[in-house]
């Protein structure tokens, strides 16, 4: 590399770290907080179960769901919304958001049955790769069931079986919002919309009326204003009157992202050049002698808040939408209400020395080898603080992957101290699995308003 090319990309990686995402403890030090004062009640739990177990917190998914109603229903009060199960669905969380007038949102028959085990009365039947038993399921409770379909052999598939049955059934169709990647996966492309409608005319007993897309991890809104108004374009040029007219609902998906711990990631790892931004790091330190401005050991990804998502949301609606259609509009929030329902607690089984412990729950407990990847405030319940020291906290599964984290909310760790994992309720459950030791047990937090 000649000397004025090293210079350049020296200058491009400096503008890079300086553009980086804001770093800030502080939210962090009030998650601290909120979780130490429930201490008492936690460690009364960690005496009476055995350890680990998920604590699934009433006040925090109460919380979440107030906090997403009360957002939407103040700017969007025409949005109806569905909880994502996929997200989390313990029983516990499944009748709490239907108690609140959610419908649920299912991704596969398991989820459906469970849905419908709950009691569910409005159900949306969404993802890919539906089987015909599953399409079965959905007509056998269609009473019940909206099917979002995902691509013209799914169309087919529910356009025969609900002939072949004389079952009437309203339906869906989701468009991908992205033509490359893993989100292509998802759905059909928007320039097909018209000709999917059209075919579904054949189908006497398939009631097609609604569209649906979805955008995932979002921190701000300005996606969803992009689709709604490239959705807008497209029903404008090629739906006629009659066909706008058959739009009942528009479903444009969940994607809400937690401003609370999910948005955590360590800069480095342990073991150099694991983790992406370590390599980062390490090759601007090592190979262009720039010395990186990273003081704290994470970087905050941050998002807007509940309130600025559905007032922006609302009013490209209102711009694009509400001109040509008069329908309603369906959420699909999963991770905003699920996050801060569940925490993990576990104890220190074995201090190494003073950096190295063990705990007894392993990252089976959170879906396999997602600990080393994703920052976690540890937080010890019996000697707290509301500062980190250095301790790397492993769990004891028979694998180096088992991390936990490198740092802990602690003035200091000794064996049987308490550690709570806090915030642990979005794709940890669903995705945690037996590898050694078995999934720990959930059990409730009971609210105290």
């Amino acid at each position: 590399m000649s000397i004025s090319n090293l210079e350049e990309s020296k200058k491009r990686l400096l503008k890079l770290l300086e553009t980086s995402p804001e770093r800030s403890s502080q939210s962090l030090v009030q998650v601290v907080q909120d979780v130490q004062q429930k201490g008492d009640r936690i460690l009364q739990f960690a005496e009476k179960y055995e350890t680990p177990f998920y604590l699934l917190d009433q006040d925090e998914l109460k919380n979440s769901i107030l906090r997403f109603q009360n957002a939407f229903f103040t700017f969007f009060p025409s949005c109806k919304p569905f909880y994502a199960m996929k997200s989390d669905h313990h029983p516990f969380i499944l009748q709490t958001v239907l108690q609140h007038g959610f419908g649920l949102d299912v991704s596969s028959e398991r989820e459906l049955n469970l849905a419908l085990e709950a009691g569910a009365k409005n159900i949306l039947f969404s993802g890919p790769g539906k089987t015909l038993k599953s399409l079965s399921t959905a007509l056998d409770h269609a009473d019940t069931v909206t099917v979002n379909i995902d691509s013209f052999s799914e169309l087919r598939k529910l356009g025969k079986l609900s002939e072949k049955k004389k079952i009437r059934i309203r339906a869906g169709v989701r468009f991908f919002s992205s033509f490359h990647g893993a989100w292509s996966k998802f759905g059909i492309p928007l320039s097909d919309l018209k000709y999917f409608w059209e075919e579904a005319r054949q189908y006497s007993f398939l009631d097609l009326c609604g569209i649906q897309f979805h955008i995932s991890w979002n921190r701000d809104p300005s996606k969803y204003v992009q689709i709604l108004k490239e959705l807008s374009e497209y029903l404008r040029a090629n739906f006629s009157p009659e066909m706008l007219k058959k739009i009942d609902f528009i479903d444009f998906g969940g994607g809400f992202f937690p401003n609370q711990t999910e948005g955590y990631y360590p800069w480095t790892s342990h073991y150099p050049g694991s983790l992406p931004t370590g390599a980062l790091l390490q090759t601007a330190d090592n190979y262009f002698g720039v010395k990186t401005p990273f003081d704290d050991k994470y970087f905050v990804t941050n998002s807007v808040s509940l309130e600025q998502f559905a007032q922006t949301i609302a009013g490209a609606v209102k711009e694009y939408l509400d001109p040509l259609l008069q329908c309603d509009y369906y959420s699909e929030p999963g991770r905003i209400i699920s996050n801060n329902s569940m925490h993990i607690v576990t104890r220190v089984v074995d201090v190494k020395n003073p950096q190295c412990v063990i705990a007894d729950g392993g990252v089976n407990a959170v879906g396999w080898e997602y600990g080393e990847h994703f920052y976690y405030p540890l937080i010890n319940l019996t000697h707290p603080s509301l500062k980190e020291i250095d301790c790397t906290v492993y769990g004891p599964l028979c694998t180096p992957h088992d991390i936990w984290g490198y740092y802990s909310y602690a003035t200091q760790i000794e064996e049987n101290d308490v550690i709570v994992v806090p915030y642990q309720g979005a794709y940890k459950y669903v995705l945690s699995q037996e590898f050694i030791n078995p999934v720990p047990k959930v059990y409730i937090l009971p609210s105290q308003t």
